[in-house]
């Protein structure tokens, strides 16, 4: 074999890459073990590398000892699950180094160039780079392509280019041997000077609201209501607080955020030139001055609950806060004052709140910036302790909002493309400015993340004013209808944009479901396959930085063929157990591709500043399969007060989800989930049970708490549908019944 040939290098020789096919998930650190290294990876292939070991001792070890059949005492072929997960091992391609992006944007090209990133293996020796540098910018030239800047840097084991490629030869450069993944670059939907100068006669035209959309509360610096944007849908204004006596923005931060709230993408929307109608009315209560500050005589709790309770009076049932007090970030485990105001008029007011994280200064928490930061910046901003979320965002019956990076280039102000500014972070990464959790009682929070923008890197600077890095939104300052600027406070209001389009279609639907429907519509953004530690830690630092995921408006307010969601909501004694079932589709017992089951709840409980015990009960739930219905409940009527999984009785009759039942019931908003990658056994796996469980704290024994599920069944796009087969069982969206309430006292 020709890697037994191969010298130990520190760079990486394309020549020797082999891509693994999975069938199932397996974790890097298992090929680590075996002598290899992951160089890339998804949910279905890993790119290898020999690493350490190159003659394969320890991987040859492993598969001799599967070949050797089951130990004495064993129940399986040691290393058994590792080799079953894989499929196929196989040469390195060229459709490998094209990601999913680039390869759509080819099939959706009919002429012209593509603007591309190239990133290359780097081999370890300077010479060598430069050398396989030259090679691929050749190729991209032999193609009728250019490479308009390169960066190497050897320290950090960089090699990139930026070019522009035609669409239908992008494969042949993909052919080439040093190339590690290409990626497709947007081009600005409006260059920076035509942004920067865009006059109000070439907006599109605005339309008003319609007069039966929800309204939301914004509680800022105000909005400025005469700027063509804003104005159609601004309901009423107020300003509260000491000084502040006019309600219209002086600083600009509300009128951006209002922005984003109405039309979401404001740059995308502008440059379509469409009509633009705004998804909501909006109710400003404007609580910040000139500088964007709380008044110095107010409490500003007090400002707070008040801002909060006008726009309440004035019909809003969705608030967006994009505020936070920078003096506290969040150090457990007490509750912090402002949040414990949010989460008390949440529940008394039924409102859905959406909070910001507050932001974070990367020259505050890196030790030192330089090229390396673009990609290590996570780790920590992990493990600072200044970068905890700031109050009210730790609210925990709020929803609260990290950020996103969606940049995939940078140098809008720049003479010419360039890579030496490179952006922090990959699209999909938390937002370097973000902050991080966990919330009170280890909680997940922040729950959900959207686009906050981020900053470059260049020449061993922070770049923080790059357009191209930045979320762009209206401008209330006079010269410019149109800003930009980066900040969770500009990821919050599109997702209050996600529950307003869930209010306006489902206006009936309470404060509870519109937020567990929120969660519900989120996927995944995984960011952490380079971070040390093991999948258990990386999911705990995901859900750090981002929460479930991001949320969309797709996906949370309508069905599709291939998912089907079902929602509930009910009240619960104290102590009490609710169990529904949950209908499997007959394609969840058809063999091949994936299934998967993701389940939101959300309440609302009383809560307590001053008590540890924060949250007066907890509410958890789980999934049970192949019982009937009378051993499901008996078994819950007799567990532990504290377990809401009793898994020494259920064994594999529990379906686990991710995450466990014991981290999901610290939040007031849960989201779990679960992928099938095998069929399921309609003898053994059926029927299946949600299980929600209520166990006290500190809360009156008569008390009932009320609370709201929304379920998602799916299946693979090119498998069979199911949303028809269940609507025959079930209106989707439609309330699945409670099967059995037990009220009795749990033993404990």
């Amino acid at each position: 074999m020709s890697h037994a040939q191969r010298p130990k290098t520190l760079g990486i020789d394309p020549r020797l890459i082999v891509v693994f096919e999975l069938g199932e998930r397996v974790s890097a650190d298992e090929f680590r073990k075996s002598g290899l290294r992951v160089v890339d990876s998804s949910d279905s292939k890993l790119m290898v590398a020999f690493a350490d070991d190159p003659e394969l001792d320890e991987f040859r070890r492993r598969l001799d000892a599967l070949v050797g059949g089951i130990p004495e005492g064993s129940k399986s072929e040691p290393y058994a699950q590792f080799f079953d997960a894989i499929d196929n091992v196989r040469p390195l391609q060229a459709s490998d180094r094209v990601t999913p992006e680039l390869a759509a944007a080819i099939s959706e090209a009919t002429e012209g160039d593509l603007r591309i990133d190239v990133e290359c293996w780097h081999p370890g020796e300077a010479d060598r780079a430069r050398d396989w540098a030259t090679e691929v910018n050749q190729g991209i030239r032999a193609t009728e392509g250019r490479v308009v800047d390169t960066l190497i840097n050897d320290r950090a084991g960089l090699l990139l280019m930026r070019a522009y490629v035609p669409s239908q030869r992008i494969m042949e450069v993909a052919e080439l041997d040093a190339i590690a993944r290409m990626d497709v670059l947007p081009q600005p939907a409006l260059p920076t000077p035509t942004l920067h100068s865009l006059p109000a006669a070439e907006l599109p035209e605005v339309r008003s609201p319609d007069n039966r959309s929800p309204i939301v509360g914004l509680v800022d610096s105000g909005v400025a209501s005469g700027h063509p944007l804003i104005g159609p849908a601004i309901l009423a204004s107020d300003a509260v607080g000491t000084n502040i006596s006019d309600d219209q923005d002086e600083h600009g931060h509300g009128t951006m955020v209002a922005s984003l709230l109405l039309y979401g993408n404001l740059q995308a929307a502008v440059a379509a030139s469409l009509p633009l109608q705004p998804i909501c009315r909006v109710v400003s209560a404007r609580v910040l001055d000139a500088d964007s500050q709380f008044p110095v005589d107010d409490l500003w709790e007090r400002d707070l609950h008040e801002a909060i309770t006008w726009c309440a009076n004035q019909g809003a049932r969705i608030i967006n806060l994009s505020i936070g007090d920078d003096r506290s970030p969040f150090s457990p485990p007490r509750q912090m004052s402002a949040a414990a105001i949010v989460d008390d008029l949440a529940r008394q007011l039924g409102l859905v709140i959406v909070v910001s994280t507050g932001n974070s200064r990367p020259a505050d928490y890196l030790p030192e910036v330089s090229e390396t930061s673009a990609r290590e910046y996570p780790t920590f901003l992990l493990r600072d302790e200044a970068t905890g979320i700031l109050d009210p965002g730790t609210s925990l019956l709020s929803l609260t909002v990290g950020g996103l990076t969606d940049a995939a280039a940078s140098g809008a102000y720049s003479s010419q493309e360039t890579l030496r500014r490179q952006p922090m972070g990959e699209p999909g990464w938390p937002s370097p400015v973000t902050r991080r959790g966990p919330g009170p009682d280890q909680a997940t929070k922040p729950e959900v993340s959207e686009s906050a923008g981020t900053h470059g890197i260049e020449s061993g600077r922070l770049v923080t004013n790059d357009p191209e890095l930045c979320v762009i939104g209206a401008n209330a300052l006079a010269g410019n209808l149109l800003k930009w600027d980066v900040g969770t406070s500009f990821a919050a209001p599109l997702v209050s944009r996600v529950a307003a389009a869930i209010a306006s279609r489902f206006p009936d639907f309470s404060a509870e479901l519109v937020r567990s429907l929120v969660l519900l519509s989120t996927e995944r953004v995984p960011f952490t396959d380079h971070l040390e530690g093991g999948d258990a830690a990386r999911l705990d630092a995901e859900r750090a930085l981002l929460g479930f995921g991001r949320p969309s408006i797709a996906r949370a307010a309508e069905s599709t063929s291939h998912r089907a969601i079902l929602v509930a909501e009910g009240n619960i004694p104290i102590n009490g157990v609710h169990i529904y079932e949950i209908p499997i589709p007959s394609s969840f017992n058809a063999s091949g591709g994936k299934r998967g089951l993701d389940i939101a709840l959300s309440y609302s409980p009383r809560t307590r500043v001053r008590r540890l015990d924060y949250k007066a009960n907890r509410i958890g739930f789980c999934v049970v399969k192949g019982l009937p219905l009378n051993e499901v409940s008996k078994t819950f009527a007799n567990i532990d007060e504290e377990e809401f999984a009793p898994l020494s009785q259920l064994r594999s009759r529990h379906v686990r989800l991710e995450p466990s039942a014991t981290t999901r019931s610290r939040g007031a908003n849960q989201l779990g989930r679960k992928v099938f990658h095998q069929r399921l056994d309609p003898t053994r796996d059926s029927p299946m049970f949600l299980v929600v469980r209520n166990v006290n704290r500190w809360d009156d024994e008569e008390t009932e708490q009320s609370y709201a599920l929304s379920l998602a069944l799916w299946r693979d796009e090119d498998r069979p549908e199911l949303h028809a087969e269940l609507r025959a069982q079930l209106e989707a969206v439609v309330e699945i019944p409670v099967e059995i309430e037990i009220e009795a006292a749990l033993s404990g």
